[in-house]
């Protein structure tokens, strides 16, 4: 199997998960070019990645102009700019690993699909659910025809009160208008690539969705809540306190400090909770100014009748993903936390009216190191399954081009119209 060499674009956290498999499988992955305007992860990539500085460039411009030669680029740049670098890496003639989502925008995402069919190029979206032991099996069973045709799918997406408020509520995706993507876009896309491919025996066909931002306003905030949590009376007790989340908790660090200017390794206590002063971070989560929605139920129809619902809630106090299966000869639920689900099937045989169940524990099946633990392995599976596609490998089921993409985010587009709007939309449409 050849060696794969690819450059990464955007070298934050996302982008150095995906790269860093060169740590764990060094004859199968180099990183062999960064681009990342931030002088501090710059410079911390071409130390990691053990790079020249004739291979670390500022603006994806320089890298294009240099004609580094590699067999991919790791695309991991922020929502809003995924349309433009996409596209010109793309023309550049690259293949290239995109981090969900693709973009917010339906014509931007037909036109990155156009390309990718003109100039044959292998473009793979980092749907990293599909790569996991848990969803791999199940679509695995889906596809032998053991459960029958899907009749409904249910399913849910809590996020935990510490990535909520970390990313959504005080984070850099806290407006829609600002990262360019919606709650939906940014975090539950992989659910609706999941709903889309577990059923891709048919397509979406309707979509109609409720959803606000009814929790985190400045209406709820407690009486005498100050603009920050540091000089707040209810600092103590409040669950959304900054100095316990950000500070104590320290939940997601490579986000929380990125913005003070220097290695997170080196930032100190006493500068951290000084910065949470005056910092958006440090904002009152009732009044941090954000418009991204607190909870959404998305409903769809597929054309062959099938339907799914799917409901995702932010700021609660177990993160998780449920998914319930129906079809016609059985189902199949549970939780990816649980490493495990139940898989029943009806049985008729000598007379009987009941159905069997049986446990399929996947936990065994999981790589779950400090670096590719995430997701559930889906973050180490991914790269494992894409160096050997790139190497002519087509037997994953997981690994999709574009074309396999697109009608998750055509749902995501539908259900954020339909709940601004109160309108049923065709997909089609």
């Amino acid at each position: 199997m050849k060696k794969m060499k690819a450059a990464l674009v955007g070298a934050g956290n996302r982008g150095c998960v995906y790269a860093d498999y060169c740590f764990d499988e060094p004859n199968e992955l180099e990183i062999v070019a960064v681009v990342e305007p931030n002088e501090i992860r710059r410079e911390e990539a071409k130390k990691r990645y053990g790079l020249p500085e004739t291979a670390c460039f500022e603006n994806l411009d320089g890298f294009l102009r240099e004609k580094i030669v590699c067999d991919f680029v790791i695309n991991a740049t922020m929502d809003e700019q995924h349309y433009e670098t996409a596209k010109a890496i793309m023309e550049a003639g690259y293949d290239m690993l995109l981090e969900k989502p693709i973009t917010a925008n339906k014509d931007e995402l037909l036109d990155l699909q156009r390309i990718a069919k003109e100039r044959n190029l292998k473009v793979n979206v980092c749907h990293v659910l599909r790569y996991t032991p848990y969803y791999k099996r199940i679509k695995e069973i889906i596809n032998s025809g053991k459960i029958g045709k899907i009749l409904t799918i249910e399913m849910n997406e809590h996020v935990g009160i510490a990535h909520f408020l970390d990313s959504f509520v005080r984070g850099k995706w806290n407006s829609e208008a600002r990262c360019g993507s919606s709650f939906l876009l940014q975090k539950s896309c992989h659910d609706m690539d999941l709903l889309c491919w577990l059923n891709n025996e048919t397509t979406p066909a309707r979509v109609f969705s409720f959803g606000k931002r009814a929790w985190f306003i400045k209406e709820n905030a407690p009486e005498g809540a100050t603009e920050y949590c540091h000089d707040c009376p209810h600092n103590a007790t409040c669950l959304y306190s900054a100095q316990k989340v950000h500070l104590e908790l320290d939940a997601m660090p490579f986000q929380t400090w990125m913005e003070m200017g220097k290695p997170i390794d080196e930032i100190t206590k006493e500068e951290k909770a000084e910065w949470l002063k005056t910092s958006h971070y440090g904002l009152c989560a009732y009044n941090s100014g954000g418009d991204i929605v607190d909870r959404q139920t998305v409903n769809v129809e597929f054309a062959n009748g099938s339907t799914c619902v799917f409901t995702m809630v932010g700021g609660i106090c177990r993160a998780g993903r449920y998914l319930h299966v129906c079809g016609t000869k059985g189902e199949i639920e549970g939780n990816i936390e649980d490493e495990k689900f139940v898989l029943r099937i009806f049985d008729r045989s000598e007379g009987k009216f009941d159905y069997d169940e049986e446990v399929i524990d996947v936990s065994n099946e999981i790589r779950d190191t400090t670096d590719y633990g995430g997701h559930g392995g889906g973050d180490y599976a991914i790269m494992y399954e894409l160096v050997r596609y790139l190497n002519g490998d087509n037997s994953s089921i997981s690994i999709t081009g574009i074309d396999d993409s697109i009608n998750g985010h055509l749902v995501v587009y539908a259900a954020d119209k339909s709940r601004k709007t109160g309108v049923v939309y065709n997909i089609g449409d």
